[in-house]
């Protein structure tokens, strides 16, 4: 690993004011010879007076190589210094994290951001100066505005605060932030906060999560529902700890117990026995490390999933003769990872699925259905941006929920993500014929012709389609996708509000 700059220079400081520190005390040893010649020499005046002119030279002479040496050093750091500093400035630079600096006052003005401030919010320098003004509430999403507001009231000189919020970008598009940062006073004495700005959007659940765990390791800690056990090899027996009648209410011996099929039923989930009858046989294997997790049914009948653990002992010969280990509750942490999951593939907005996800599960299901055939129709809502415009980026994002809420219940079973701004794709696999594909594609295009009421006005809406075909058209995702956004433009040079197979 390489060191920083700032143990460099510590590294080649030191030695420096060592051998400053060297050359003084060898110029206080010289001073010291000097003095006892002087003594010695008195009684001679005319030795005595020799002596006493040429050690006051002599004495001139090394201040003067003192003064020298002094001055060649505070250079020689001032390098380092100055080098220091401005790699400082590079790296303040290139981090991928935005650093501002904004007044409290009534402007909010912006007094200082880097180029990843402004890459952030999609704005440029000049235009947030001339446009808006450098004011930094205007970028904040509507209803967060307050927390920037009350931050004048909070205001301690130099107190550290930290705030999530949301932020509007130039193109539309609502991100999640963090701000990490510290209250100060500017040279004229106004209120300010520096802070350093970074996009969490992709990454929004992680603060909820950790917070998560911690609670659930706290719970734990508490009522701690881990359970022992020993595994004998050569006597197939399985001797759960007292606990696990209390837990799970059935017998802690269970003898025969890779005989899986005698107790399966009444011990774990039907989705689960492989999971278990792996682990049984496994127990008995010699392995050293033996891991499972499968949900077992608890004293009040419901599955639980667990992880169990455990390490195998052997004798003299090497040979298995038991393994020790634990049963731990994960119930907890198990459904929220399957949450985490399920919020990861999902679009943030409307819940259908993200375009990552999409992709991979369309190419998935292709590999794995081959000899069917499928449709894959793209839609593109009509003169969106006339509606962002006209009505603002919020009453947009409603209409979206609003029309993807409508097109989930018309097709329950097919998959259906976002691939762009009002841009989704519907994923009908098995399609018969044709006249099973014009029956969907109809019911598609009167989900997405549809009002809207904003402030008891009603906003009508339409959706143009374009339509492509597996395997005639694409025999992957990309390939399909492709040719349905070719016959998605042609409706809309047609006049939009329909859709169009691919030709």
């Amino acid at each position: 690993m390489k060191e920083n700059n700032t143990d460099n220079i510590l590294k080649k400081g030191i030695p420096r004011l060592n051998n400053t520190i060297g050359i003084s005390l060898g110029l206080a040893v010289l001073a010291s010879i000097l003095l006892l010649i002087n003594f010695a020499v008195k009684d001679n005046e005319m030795l005595y007076e020799a002596t006493r002119k040429s050690g006051v030279v002599f004495l001139f002479l090394l201040f003067l190589l003192s003064l020298i040496i002094s001055f060649i050093s505070s250079i020689l750091c001032n390098n380092q210094v100055k080098k220091a500093t401005t790699e400082l400035a590079h790296i303040t630079k290139s981090v991928h994290a935005g650093f501002f600096n904004f007044l409290l006052g009534s402007g909010y003005q912006i007094t200082y951001a880097n180029p990843k401030f402004y890459e952030i919010i999609g704005y440029g320098q000049n235009e947030i100066e001339l446009e808006y003004d450098n004011c930094f509430l205007r970028f904040v999403y509507e209803e967060d505005k307050e927390k920037i507001r009350s931050l004048k009231k909070e205001f301690s000189n130099g107190t550290y605060i930290q705030i999530e919020l949301r932020m509007v970008t130039r193109s539309g598009e609502v991100i999640n932030i963090l701000l990490n940062g510290n209250f100060a006073l500017d040279k004229d004495g106004e209120k300010s906060l520096s802070a350093v700005l970074l996009d969490v959007t992709s990454l929004k659940d992680m603060q909820d999560k950790l917070t998560l765990e911690e609670e659930r390791y706290r719970i734990a800690a508490e009522i701690s529902n881990d359970i022992l056990f020993e595994y004998k090899v050569e006597r197939d027996i399985m001797i759960f700890a007292d606990k696990y009648k209390e837990v799970y209410g059935r017998n802690p011996v269970i003898e025969n117990f890779t005989a899986v099929d005698t107790y399966k039923k009444s011990m774990v989930h039907p989705e689960d026995y492989q999971d278990l009858k792996l682990f049984a046989r496994t127990l008995c294997s010699g392995k050293g490390m033996i891991e499972a997790e499968f949900r077992i049914k608890n004293i009040n009948n419901e599955f639980v999933w667990c992880h169990i653990r455990g390490k195998t002992i052997y004798d003299e010969y090497k040979d298995a003769v038991s393994v020790i280990g634990k049963v731990v509750n994960i119930d907890l942490h198990k459904k929220e990872l399957q949450k985490l999951e399920y919020k990861a593939k999902r679009d943030l907005l409307t819940g259908v699925y993200n375009k990552v996800t999409t992709k991979e599960i369309i190419d998935d299901y292709l590999r794995r259905n081959n000899n069917s055939k499928h449709i894959l129709m793209m839609i593109d809502i009509d003169d969106f941006k006339h509606v962002n415009d006209n009505y603002g980026h919020l009453a947009g994002d409603n209409i979206l929920v609003f029309i993807m809420d409508k097109i989930k219940r018309i097709f329950p079973k097919e998959v259906i993500g976002r691939v762009g701004g009002d841009e989704f794709i519907v994923f009908s696999q098995n399609v018969e014929n044709m006249e099973c594909i014009i029956n969907k594609a109809n019911l598609l295009r009167e989900a997405l012709d549809t009002a809207y009421a904003i402030d008891e006005q009603e906003v009508y809406v339409s959706g143009s389609i374009g339509i492509s075909l597996y395997p005639e058209d694409g025999t992957t995702y990309t390939e399909l996708i492709n040719c349905a956004d070719k016959a998605l433009y042609s409706v809309k040079d047609e006049g939009k509000g329909s859709f169009k197979l691919f030709t």
